[in-house]
């Protein structure tokens, strides 16, 4: 009985062990960004990118329930609730085609650093 409670202490250390190096060695994309060399601007920079990965696919067009990005007042509500920010830099899960280029990414990180003005 001694032996089966020391068995699962030293499996149940082990997987906190992984689970915290795993979490610890996550590599972070966005680390040492300069933003003021992207100087990434709404019209520029950010509009394109949706239009291309938002608004092709029909999913955020003037109709869609999950959100109008066809104006900037749109993203921008999506930008102001935070849900912007989890969805396209940090899980990575939208745009629903696939993850965006790494360049873009940060394009809209600054942006969003920025305060995501209307520029």
């Amino acid at each position: 009985n001694r032996m089966k409670k020391r068995l699962k202490t030293g499996l149940l250390s082990s997987f906190f062990m992984v689970c915290l190096l795993w979490h610890s060695c996550k590599k972070d994309d966005y680390e040492g960004l300069d933003c003021d060399a992207i100087n990434a601007s709404y019209s520029k920079d950010i509009k394109p990118i949706v239009e291309a990965n938002c608004l092709e696919s029909g999913c955020h067009n003037s109709s869609s329930v999950h959100g109008d990005f066809t104006e900037y007042k749109g993203l921008k509500g999506k930008a102001n609730n935070g849900s912007l920010n989890k969805r396209v830099l940090e899980k990575k899960d939208m745009p629903s085609g696939g993850k965006l280029s790494l360049e873009d990414r940060k394009k809209i990180k600054c942006w969003l650093n920025s305060g995501f003005p209307e520029n």
